[in-house]
C-alpha cells in the first residue's frame, strides 16, 4: 500500500476536506470549513490530504489551525492540531504516522513556535511512535446545581422524590449564596463584541496563568461569537468600569459548560465571578455546570472549594522547537480546541 502526500489547497480542495471531515468526524459542512479554515484572524489553516494511488480520491486528512499564543512573556506563532481523519482500511500505522508527521515538521522548521492536540486514545499511539509522550492531562470538573434527576433514580416514588430534592437544592443554593460582590465588582452579560477591554486584559495578565492563547477581541469574536454552529455567552467583571476578568461558557438541555475562564488570578474576583454565574443558571433551571481544565492549572483548588469535583479526564500533547516538551505552565480549556 504506497501512501503519499500532499498540502491541501484550500480553495480547491474544499470539497474533499468537508467530504473527508463530515464522513470519519461527522463535524463539518460549508459554513463551519469557512470559518475555521479561512476566517481565523490568526491565519489560515494548513491540511494534508493523503492518497493511496488505487483509489479515485484521498484517504485521509489531518490539519492545523493557528493560535497566537504567550510564551514566557513573548507573543509568538503556534498552532492547534486537529480534524485528523483516515479512512478505512488504510489505518494501520503507516498512513496515519505520515499525516501527523507532516503537520509537526511545520514546528521542527520553525513555522509555528508550538503545537498542542487534545488526542484521542488512538492518537497517542501515534504521537508515541513519533518520540512524543502525553504531557498535561485536562480534567473534567463537575458541579451539581439541581439534584432532581439523580434524587428520581434513587427514590422511585415521584412525590418523595421531589421533596428530597427540594430540600437538597435548598442546601446547595444555600452554599454558593453570596451577600456582595467583592472589592467593588460588578457582573454583568457581555453580550456586545468584545472590544478593546479584552485586549487590554489579555496583555495585563499574559503568561502569568501559563503559557496561552492570546485572546485578542479579533480571536475571542471569532472563536466564540461567530461560531457557526454553537451559541456562547460571555460572563464579565468589571472594577471601576474596567474589566478584570470573564467567562465563556454554553447551556444546552439543562447543563452547563464553561469553555474559558481568564483574567485576574485573585481567587475573591473569580470566586465572585463563577458565583454569579452559578446562580444565574440556577434560574434559568440548569442541573449541573462543568468546566475543563489541566491538573495542573493553579486554579483547581479553587474550582473544589467551590464545589466542582474531579471527572474523566484525556491526555494532552504540548511541544515546542525541535519537538522537546512545550513546558510545565499550560494554560488550555476546553476553549482552546480546534473548534
Amino acid at each position: 500500500m504506497a501512501v503519499h502526500l500532499r498540502e491541501a489547497d484550500l480553495m480547491q480542495d474544499e470539497p474533499a476536506l468537508i467530504a473527508l471531515a463530515r464522513t470519519y468526524l461527522g463535524a463539518t459542512d460549508a459554513h463551519r470549513f469557512r470559518w475555521l479554515y479561512h476566517d481565523n484572524p490568526f491565519g489560515q489553516a494548513r491540511a494534508w490530504l493523503a492518497f493511496d494511488g488505487q483509489t479515485e480520491g484521498p484517504i485521509g486528512m489531518a490539519a492545523l489551525f493557528p493560535r497566537r499564543g504567550y510564551v514566557g512573556g513573548a507573543e509568538v506563532l503556534g498552532c492547534v492540531l486537529g480534524d485528523f481523519c483516515v479512512s478505512e482500511g488504510y489505518r494501520s500505522l503507516g498512513p496515519a504516522v505520515q499525516l501527523q508527521r507532516a503537520c509537526l515538521s511545520l514546528i521542527e522548521l520553525g513555522q509555528f513556535a508550538f503545537c498542542y492536540d487534545f488526542p484521542s486514545t488512538a492518537m497517542v499511539s501515534i504521537y508515541r511512535y513519533l518520540g512524543l509522550q502525553p504531557t498535561h492531562t485536562s480534567v473534567r470538573m463537575a458541579k451539581l446545581l439541581r439534584t432532581e434527576k439523580t434524587i428520581r433514580e434513587m427514590v422511585p416514588a415521584r412525590a418523595l422524590s421531589r421533596v428530597i430534592s427540594k430540600a437538597a437544592d435548598f442546601v446547595l443554593a444555600l452554599k454558593d449564596r453570596q451577600a456582595a460582590d467583592p472589592e467593588g465588582m460588578e457582573y454583568r452579560l457581555d453580550e456586545q463584541p468584545c472590544s478593546a477591554q479584552y485586549a487590554r486584559l489579555a496583555q495585563q495578565v499574559g503568561s502569568s496563568l501559563g503559557s496561552c492563547t492570546v485572546r485578542s477581541p479579533e480571536y475571542l469574536n471569532w472563536r466564540y461569537r461567530q461560531h457557526p454552529t454553537q451559541h456562547y455567552e460571555f460572563l464579565a467583571g468589571y472594577r471601576g468600569g474596567e474589566l478584570q476578568t470573564y467567562c465563556v461558557f454554553t447551556l444546552s438541555e439543562g447543563r452547563a459548560q464553561i469553555v474559558d475562564l481568564f483574567g485576574s488570578p485573585d481567587e475573591k474576583k473569580i470566586t465572585g465571578l463563577l458565583k454569579r454565574l452559578v446562580r444565574l443558571l440556577r434560574s434559568r433551571g440548569a442541573s449541573a455546570i462543568s468546566i475543563s481544565v489541566l491538573a495542573g492549572d493553579v486554579r483547581t483548588r479553587l474550582l473544589r472549594t467551590l464545589g466542582f469535583r474531579g471527572r474523566e479526564s484525556v491526555p494532552v500533547i504540548g511541544c515546542s522547537g525541535k519537538l522537546s516538551n512545550f513546558g510545565p505552565r499550560l494554560l488550555l480549556m476546553h476553549g482552546d480546541r480546534e473548534s
